[in-house]
């Protein structure tokens, strides 16, 4: 997506859920931000119930602050394990193609954008005329990604998993 207003202010964030207390919109809306940018956890919603992953996205779609940000402000996002449907859930978790078109609702892209076609909530906007632009990338690290093994092993918590052994498994043999 290209515009052609620069922007001066980005604001983003991530890890919200919306049956919680929402104080953060006050104070972003105060920073005027000329783009708000959601990062991913936009919502706290492992299920597999469709259903039920509408009316989460909804509740958030109703929260006063966040709807006047909505109105005031561009918004484009990105989604993460809790909106993408289950905690540290990859191309394996079998909702994943209804879930995108959830987080694709959400962020309002028409149905007609080429995003709609493509598997992963993946993209990549421009903003502002020549001379003052800003590109913003925005990476899918859910929708194509193997499953992990957790080895609370070395300090680090995640190894890919892969034909059926872990990493972490392989490396504890050497």
């Amino acid at each position: 997506m290209k515009t052609q207003t620069p922007i001066t202010r980005i604001a983003f964030g991530s890890c919200n859920d919306q049956a919680a207390p929402q104080p953060l919109w006050a104070p972003i809306r105060a920073a005027e931000p000329d783009l708000w940018i959601w990062m991913g956890d936009n919502v706290c919603a492992d299920t597999l119930n469709m259903t039920a992953l509408d009316s989460i996205y909804a509740r958030q779609n109703r929260r006063p602050g966040h709807r006047a940000l909505r109105e005031s402000t561009r918004v484009i996002g990105m989604w993460d394990d809790h909106d993408h449907g289950a905690n540290d859930a990859g191309r394996s978790y079998p909702k994943r193609d209804r879930s995108q078109a959830h987080v694709l609702d959400f962020m309002d892209v028409p149905e007609e954008h080429p995003g709609r076609e493509r598997a992963g909530v993946y993209s990549a906007h421009t903003y502002g005329p020549p001379g003052k632009r800003a590109k913003v990338i925005l990476l899918d690290t859910r929708h194509h990604r193997d499953p992990i093994t957790r080895v609370p092993i070395s300090g680090q918590r995640y190894f890919p998993t892969r034909r059926g052994t872990s990493w972490a498994r392989r490396s504890r043999n050497k």
